[in-house]
């Protein structure tokens, strides 16, 4: 028996316009996917179905799509480790997250529209913490978002990111190879899409640092970077709806999000410490190395980019 969630008409709908996701099929698809796993002896991978699901909906149920993903999500723990190991719900995670450095608003933008993150990196204290950290419970967050919330898995995510009393200090330890190793991260390993990135409240200096750094991404994003001079200009784009009433928005505290991600955090405290036995064994793999391994990541290839700026 599947355990796979029921959709609403109209969230099925937008499923199979974003995703191409046939309600009749995606059991079968599934069960395909688990098998090329158990099959794979250089991957250890999970299995869950809302899971594998996450990822076919990220690849527009493209099986060989799925397969390269969920391969690249798995084999890039081997290169990031610092981010993508060791991730466990300990004290120190819970320290962080209760500075309230990544949110995420209760309900999406609309019944059908995607969900929000925000994150508020000068919360990250530089001197006891790291953005490494930082962007390890971003990871984690999103990959249990990824298996409760059907809005984000059809119809993605806004990223909120406030720069707002972020020190120079702060903003010099994010290095470019981070960045970069977390926004490949993103685009070919996460089974969810980012929609819009937004910055607001950068300083002038910042967006110097902002505009260094991301130079080391490659040339073309499948999203869009919108950097706003004013806070307000965030709702050009995005609703009021959606952000929490800290920022003059309707959809709840921060507290309460806050509160509502604790307990789930806690509640899979057993599925992260299982966490460390997964990934892949290139010694076993046959035929072609993965991405990460041929030296994908290495070197700083890229070119400047022309931010949007409202």
């Amino acid at each position: 028996m599947s355990n796979l969630r029921t959709l609403e008409p109209l969230l099925a709908a937008l499923a199979l316009a974003e995703c191409n996701e046939q309600q009749s099929e995606r059991e079968a698809l599934v069960a395909t996917v688990q098998t090329w796993i158990a099959k794979s002896p250089y991957l250890k991978a999970r299995t869950d179905e809302q899971l594998i699901l996450a990822f076919l909906r990220r690849c527009r149920f493209s099986v060989e799509e799925t397969k390269r993903r969920i391969d690249n999500y798995y084999s890039l723990r081997n290169v990031f480790p610092e981010v993508l190991g060791s991730r466990q719900v300990n004290e120190a995670l819970m320290k962080q997250f209760d500075c309230g450095i990544h949110v995420i608003p209760e309900r999406p933008v609309s019944p059908q529209g995607a969900r929000v993150i925000i994150s508020q990196f000068c919360k990250v204290d530089p001197k006891s913490s790291s953005p490494r950290e930082a962007f390890k419970l971003l990871f984690m967050l999103l990959e249990l978002l990824a298996q409760e919330c059907d809005n984000a898995t059809t119809a993605g995510l806004f990223w909120v990111v406030d720069a707002r009393d972020v020190t120079m200090e702060q903003m010099l330890q994010y290095d470019p190879f981070l960045l970069k190793k977390s926004f490949m991260f993103v685009d070919q390993c996460l089974p969810l899409r980012f929609m819009e990135i937004h910055l607001v409240n950068m300083i002038p200096s910042g967006q110097t640092v902002f505009n260094f750094v991301t130079s080391f991404l490659p040339a073309k994003l499948p999203w869009k970077f919108v950097v706003h001079k004013k806070s307000e200009d965030l709702y050009k784009h995005l609703s009021p709806e959606a952000m929490t009433i800290e920022y003059g928005g309707k959809n709840g505290y921060q507290a309460e999000a806050l509160d509502y991600w604790r307990r789930k955090l806690q509640e899979r405290k057993d599925y992260f410490e299982e966490d460390a036995q997964y990934g892949t064994n290139e010694k076993l793999r046959v035929g072609l190395a993965n991405a990460w391994a041929s030296g994908e990541l290495s070197g700083t290839s890229g070119s400047f980019r022309k931010l949007e700026v409202d």
